[in-house]
């Protein structure tokens, strides 16, 4: 006669077992089994218990092992035809963190971060004024298994995440991927979508504390965090509605270098020891758009006026993509000359162009959209980067 214990053994064999039990073993415990026929009621109950337990406990192991099918930071960087970054993720001094959170319906996990020089094939203007550049892996998944939209498929826009890095002491809503140099490269494997971010290096803030922020929302969003001023922490708003989580990133506090980080937020701030000096009053917003419609042609079916959510942000449509903008962030006290955004880049892998939403506000404070085509550089449309204009 089987007992309970022998029952045990006899799962925990069969589960323990790196690959799928074949036909013989199926038989050989079924058999084993079979020779009880006269099992009391109670023992009945305990191979219920056990069956229950096991099934708990196989479940577990599934989610598990589907955590670890998720792609490595090196193979990510392949997926993007970055040998050198590749082979950098392999390196020790990159960081391999695997942390997951979920929200808003998505595991997101922070795959690893690493920083250097030289670390990538692709170079660019960013490159040339830093060459200490950060890159971090993060894939997002929905919790109900099901895939996320494909780059191919007409919802693949339809939820933005702003991702960044963040520094403690520093106002988030000005020190972020956007002013450092940043940008991303986005791809979707296996119904896992898989960002590549990279910035200017943040090693040297390492002392300070760092965090990897995720929003729902193409730009920083103002409300997301909580900013306390007085010890420069940064918090999740828990009266958000949407996703606003932050990792702590665990750099090498060793690599910091302060004279290097004061340098940096000079040149950052344009010079001002104090960022709430500079509010960006002497940049020549005319100058830049007249930039932008001087490489650029405008779609004219796409220039509309922008609706309202409930939320107060400008929305504006077309062709797919969407941007939610708050309009405080938008444009300087009595400025009515367009600017343009920071937040969304469609791109076209078969003409090597982008589309940049450009809005306009005029007099009476109606704020209008519209799309503007522009070529963009060869190593710049490879990594389908998102650069701050």
């Amino acid at each position: 006669m089987i007992n309970s214990e022998q029952l045990n053994q006899l799962l925990k064999r069969a589960l323990s077992s790196t690959v799928e039990p074949n036909e013989d073993l199926n038989q050989k415990i079924i058999n084993q089994l079979k020779e009880n026929d006269t099992m009391k009621p109670v023992s009945k109950k305990r191979i219920s218990v056990a069956l229950t337990a096991a099934a708990i406990f196989l479940a577990i192991s599934i989610t598990a092992v589907a955590a670890w099918q998720f792609l490595d930071p090196s193979q990510v960087a392949e997926k993007f035809g970055d040998h050198t970054l590749s082979q950098a993720f392999e390196d020790k001094n990159a960081i391999k963190i695997n942390e997951s959170v979920n929200s808003g319906g998505y595991t997101f996990t922070l795959l690893g971060i690493l920083s250097g020089e030289g670390l990538s094939d692709f170079g660019g203007s960013a490159e040339d004024r830093h060459p200490d550049r950060t890159y971090a892996v993060v894939s997002i998944a929905k919790q109900d298994g099901s895939k996320m939209p494909d780059v191919q498929d007409e919802d693949y826009r339809q939820t933005r995440f702003f991702i960044s890095p963040l520094i403690k002491g520093q106002i988030p809503w000005r020190v972020n991927i956007a002013s450092m140099g940043g940008g991303y490269s986005e791809t979707v494997v296996d119904g896992v979508t898989y960002r590549l971010i990279e910035c200017d290096g943040i090693e040297m803030f390492a002392d300070r504390g760092l965090y990897l922020c995720i929003i729902t929302s193409s730009l920083y969003d103002v409300n997301a965090f909580n900013y306390d001023e007085e010890t420069g922490e940064i918090s999740p708003n828990p009266d958000y509605n949407g996703v606003n989580i932050l990792f702590d990133l665990p750099l090498d506090v060793k690599k910091a270098d302060h004279d290097k980080a004061e340098k940096y937020l000079q040149e950052l701030y344009g010079g001002s020891e104090n960022p709430d000096d500079n509010e960006m009053s002497d940049f020549n917003w005319e100058k830049a758009a007249a930039e932008v419609l001087e490489n650029g042609v405008v779609i004219p079916e796409s220039v509309k006026e922008v609706t309202y959510d409930a939320d107060g942000l400008a929305c504006y449509e077309y062709d797919g993509g969407s941007d939610k903008v708050r309009v405080d962030n938008l444009f300087e006290e009595g400025q009515t000359s367009a600017i343009v955004s920071m937040s969304e880049t469609w791109m076209s892998e078969s003409s090597g162009e982008r589309t940049i939403v450009q809005f306009l506000k005029d007099a009476d404070g109606v704020i209008t959209g519209r799309a503007i085509k522009m070529k963009i550089e060869e190593s710049e449309f490879r990594r389908k980067r998102l650069n701050s204009f």
